[in-house]
């Protein structure tokens, strides 16, 4: 069993794979406060939840935007999954991705996962929208190359900022408006809150198709990605796995 870890600003997302296969994922907050005992504690509970056997882990690979977090983790980890070849993605990786950009050192971790298996299973052109803590637009142009990419806040962190500092404003269960016309402060808000969030990436995906000139793949991924999925134009692709695989298929390639 291969076993990748995908730490980001808001969750912990652990993948369990067989034969190339996902057969089984446990999630946790991400909290830089944590002992390694206390993380420890976290995931053994998790994989007795789910009924998963740890002792079969034989390679590991971890992944991380988070460094307050990371020796505590990859501690309580490395206790867990005794047996495995412990990999991480700080270190140099076969990845499979080249890239266009002034620092490549910069790129976030889970953005290469999500490249390197978007290019493996969709092709390129393509462009990967990946909602989580912030809101990324990946472009891989029509070489094969990470050529560009945008950032803006996410979509849980912006509605966060509106009821923090509306004072008259409510913190409102987000979800998916049944209808532009809000006639009430929830509804509002959150025709506001997903629809504004909706148009902003779109209108990112479609300015960057207008000046690279030729057309792309639209992909969608990401723990925010369940609040636009039914409402997002019907030629992005839903692929919520899309990180996890790609750490895995990283992972591969390092054996």
């Amino acid at each position: 069993m291969d076993v990748v870890i995908d730490v980001g600003n808001s969750t912990v997302q652990i993948g369990f794979y067989e034969n190339d296969v996902i057969i089984n994922r446990i999630s946790f907050a991400t909290e830089s406060y944590k002992s390694a005992d206390e993380l420890y504690a976290t995931i053994m509970e998790q994989n007795r939840l789910k009924g998963i056997d740890a002792s079969k882990a034989e390679y590991l690979l971890y992944a991380s935007v988070v460094p307050t977090i990371n020796f505590e983790l990859t501690t309580a980890l490395k206790r867990v999954f005794n047996k495995a070849t412990f990999l991480s993605m700080a270190t140099k990786m076969k990845t499979g991705l080249a890239m266009k950009c002034d620092n490549p050192s910069e790129v976030g971790q889970d953005l290469i996962a999500d490249m390197v298996m978007a290019k493996e299973r969709y092709g390129y052109p393509t462009i990967v929208v990946d909602l989580g803590t912030a809101s990324k637009v990946l472009l891989i142009d029509k070489d094969g190359f990470f050529s560009s990419a945008a950032i803006m806040p996410g979509l849980i962190i912006s509605a966060k900022s509106l009821f923090d500092k509306g004072e008259q404003l409510p913190n409102v269960h987000i979800s998916a408006p049944k209808k532009m016309i809000g006639r009430n402060t929830i509804d509002s808000m959150n025709v506001g809150i997903i629809y504004g969030h909706l148009d902003g990436f779109m209108g990112i995906v479609d300015r960057t198709i207008k000046e690279i000139g030729y057309p792309c793949k639209k992909i969608l991924t990401g723990g925010a990605s369940y609040y636009v999925k039914d409402i997002v134009d019907e030629d992005y692709l839903l692929d919520e796995n899309l990180c996890l695989d790609g750490l895995h298929l990283i992972l591969r390639r390092n054996k």
